[in-house]
């Protein structure tokens, strides 16, 4: 590739003529490329001289113009001035120089006039790569909806230039035809401001993870009808190990793997880190919240309290095997002023910390206490479980319905903000806070910390009830498939925790 250099005084007319003449060339061909080096009237000819010295040239002219080919060690290929690049223009692109001496003119002084500006604009701009998100899984028809959140997202736009790359990956090959049909759908939207570009479709999982730095996995990878327990999470098993394979060799280190819409999430996300272990245990995270958010309209509905004043229950449990809704833990908000937004801009999906201002916000437990609807005769929660047996005669869930979609919208903003104000419900790696069982991933309270989700362990624990059941349904899937072992194996995640 040819980059052309045009070097001269800003008043010259000659200097504004040729500068013109290039950039609209560049506007009209893609490929290419000039470059501006601006010199004040008394500073020119020193520098010229100096120049054309080094590059043993003997020429006097304003401006001076040469070109440098790429990969050409450096060396550069002198043109000469005004009416020598004029003619290699017009041999080369066959364009009209002419201009009107009153326009070189107006031009001369225009660019005087910019002088200052021209000076300091030498030095390249430099920008932050556009974030990547790649989603796996993309033929649901949410998707749209998740892309346009993740393409206004303020947190993964790139700073200064507000650019986000969003990948379409589907493993069956017979899905591309739907995925492309996603991808068009969401190029023609009204808030998709950043072009076709923004979207892409992606052939195979090593294309979506080059340079990735966010992995939204999707799919429920559902019961078949007559298809026994252990069959069912045997399926599960061996497609989270090719998955942990494939981000073995293609992850980045920096990228982050989120999964959502899976029937046994916490078993996959447990089979995934246990086997991917080239990624960064805390990188791996799952969308649980959205169980309890759900639940806000029923607690409204009894309570008789807004929903704005309610934020979204702690889900518990090895989701998918047994999911517990904590209702007495829902945080009711009275009091509200402006200032308790701050912090929240979407309260029904976090759990906020009131630690500090205990006469404004309680825990719905106080307020319940009436409630025959929510609560039991003893005055604690009704634990709300879904066990696998269940599952299965269930109505068909959606893949990935909206709040789901609204809690992972929530999750990656605070997640790529690094910002560790709020507490919410996800699946993660379990430290033994909340008395949960340790080294599986299971859905409780979680903060930012240091730019990883980790258990708030300020928030109060479930029931004895809720943990000895978690205990004895994890301690049977952990032993039937080897889990919950690459804590004590990886050197880095044991440093980490012993760290803290």
């Amino acid at each position: 590739m040819i980059t052309y250099f045009i070097a001269g005084v800003p008043k010259c007319q000659d200097f504004g003529h040729a500068k013109l003449i290039a950039e609209k060339l560049r506007h009209n061909l893609p490929n290419f490329s000039f470059k501006i080096i601006v010199k004040t009237e008394a500073e020119y000819r020193d520098w010229m001289n100096k120049f054309c010295n080094k590059q043993k040239w003997k020429i006097d002219t304003n401006p001076l113009i040469w070109k440098q080919i790429l990969n050409s060690n450096g060396s550069c290929q002198l043109i000469g001035g005004i009416n020598e690049f004029f003619e290699h223009l017009i041999e080369y692109y066959n364009v009209d120089t002419r201009l009107d001496k009153k326009i070189k003119k107006l031009i001369a002084l225009d660019n005087e006039e910019r002088m200052r500006f021209m000076l300091t604009k030498q030095d390249p701009v430099s920008r932050a790569p556009a974030k990547k998100v790649c989603i796996s899984g993309a033929t649901y028809p949410s998707t749209c909806y998740l892309v346009s959140e993740l393409l206004q997202l303020k947190r993964l736009q790139a700073e200064g230039s507000g650019r986000v790359k969003v990948c379409l990956h589907h493993s069956d090959s017979n899905k591309y035809g739907d995925l492309l049909r996603i991808k068009h759908e969401i190029c023609d939207a009204e808030f998709n401001v950043l072009g076709c570009s923004a979207v892409t479709v992606v052939h195979s999982e090593e294309e979506g993870l080059l340079n990735c730095d966010l992995l939204i996995v999707i799919g429920s990878i559902r019961r078949e009808e007559n298809e026994d327990e252990n069959q069912w999470m045997d399926r599960n098993h061996a497609k989270m190990k090719r998955l942990a394979l494939i981000l073995n060799l293609y992850c980045p280190e920096h990228c982050k793997v989120l999964l959502m819409g899976m029937d046994l999430l916490c078993f996959n996300l447990s089979v995934l880190a246990e086997n991917a272990d080239k990624v960064y245990l805390y990188n791996i995270v799952g969308v649980t919240g959205h169980h309890g958010m759900v639940k806000l309209p029923t607690i409204s509905r009894v309570t008789g309290i807004p929903i704005s004043n309610l934020h979204c229950p702690p889900v518990w449990g090895f989701d998918g095997s047994a999911e517990y809704v904590d209702f007495k833990h829902v945080l009711y908000h009275s009091g509200r002023s402006d200032s308790d937004h701050h912090c929240c801009k979407d309260p029904a999906t976090a759990v906020q910390d009131y630690s500090k201002v205990r006469n404004k916000h309680k825990y719905l437990q106080s307020v319940l206490q009436q409630s025959e609807s929510l609560m039991g005769n003893d005055g604690e929660h009704v634990a709300v479980s879904t066990n696998i047996e269940s599952n299965a005669n269930n109505v068909e869930r959606h893949l990935c319905s909206l709040p789901e979609i609204r809690v992972a919208v929530r999750m990656i903003s605070e997640w790529f903000k690094n910002d560790g104000r709020i507490t919410l419900s996800a699946a993660v790696f379990s430290d033994g806070t909340f008395g949960l069982p340790f080294g599986m991933f299971l859905s409780q309270p979680v903060c930012m910390k240091n730019g990883e989700w980790k258990p708030s362990f300020d928030f109060p624990p479930p029931d004895e009830t809720v943990i000895s059941d978690m205990l004895s349904k994890v301690s049977d899937i952990t032993f039937e498939y080897n889990l919950g072992n690459r804590f004590n194996m990886n050197p880095r995640e044991m440093a980490v925790e012993l760290s803290e």
